[in-house]
């Protein structure tokens, strides 16, 4: 399985560009389209809308010539109207006080206008479904590597109220450990299960993605949120993909190289969800 480290799905490579973005999952990656769904990739910059976000006030500049005249007697005309309203509908110390409200209003309107607040945000997207399948159900255990502290996959996702705002899977190939043999997971994949961390670092998670420079962090800091699920040697998983034989590099003669496996490829990645140590195994959808 390719990496995505820092610096994106580089694969060792130790080059730090910075990851393109699937629209309709958000997977962070450097394919040119999705190792997922197919769909071509953007720069994350692109993906952003503008959105209303409120009221707000902006200066302008004064009018000038025959606008001013028009201004001061309008205010004159409209404060003068105020009082009188004042004075006749509620009595004349409302209108004392209707009148000169109504002018300095008038007169310091002049100088600002009400325009729209608009911001550029990255919108969350629905989860991913859980394909159709038979899983597998087995224990995860470690083939050659891990993707460091004794983690064999791990999903980074960052989350609002309405749905996923990127997502970055780095994993490495494991055993599945099923009760009569043993099945290598591989290729691409998508983890689901239970969060083992949930916080609102999002701005140091951006870092640590390769996309710093987004700035939803600072659009919608407070709703926005970091999940990571993550699979260990060990860990309770249920596996959906297809099998196949394949030959193993390095394990001997030919009949002795080859093993079962499920590949994930583009378009077709493994399902994998981490089961609850005491959890019954989810039945396939659909």
């Amino acid at each position: 399985m390719k990496e995505l480290t820092a610096s994106g799905r580089a694969g060792g490579s130790g080059r730090a560009r910075p990851p393109l973005c699937c629209p309709r999952c958000r997977l962070l990656q450097h394919a040119r389209s999705c190792v997922d769904c197919g769909e071509a990739t953007f720069v994350l910059g692109e993906l952003l809308r503008t959105h209303v976000d409120g009221l707000t006030t902006v200066t302008r500049r004064p009018a000038t010539g025959w606008r001013d005249g028009l201004a001061l007697y309008t205010t004159v005309f409209g404060a003068l109207g105020a009082g009188i309203t004042g004075a006749v509908v509620v009595g004349p110390w409302l209108g004392a006080l209707v009148a000169p409200a109504v002018a300095l209003f008038g007169y310091k309107k002049q100088f600002w206008k009400t325009a729209l607040r608009r911001r550029a945000r990255l919108d969350g997207v629905p989860a991913r479904e859980r394909p159709t399948g038979e899983a597998l159900i087995g224990t995860a255990h470690a083939f050659e590597r891990t993707v460091g502290c004794d983690v064999l996959a791990v999903a980074t996702t960052i989350e609002s109220s309405a749905g996923v705002v990127a997502r970055a899977i780095d994993a490495a190939p494991f055993w599945l450990a099923l009760p009569d043999r043993r099945v290598l997971v591989t290729g691409e994949c998508w983890l689901a299960g239970p969060a083992y961390q949930r916080n609102g670092a999002v701005s140091r998670t951006l870092g640590e993605l390769g996309a710093k420079d987004l700035p939803i962090a600072q659009a919608r800091g407070k709703r926005l949120w970091v999940v990571r699920v993550k699979i260990a040697p060990g860990d309770r998983i249920a596996v959906i993909g297809r099998i196949r034989e394949e030959q193993l590099a390095g394990a001997g003669g030919y009949r002795d190289a080859l093993v079962e496996t499920v590949r994930g490829e583009a378009g077709a990645p493994v399902w994998i969800d981490r089961l609850d140590g005491g959890a019954t195994a989810p039945s396939p959808a659909g």
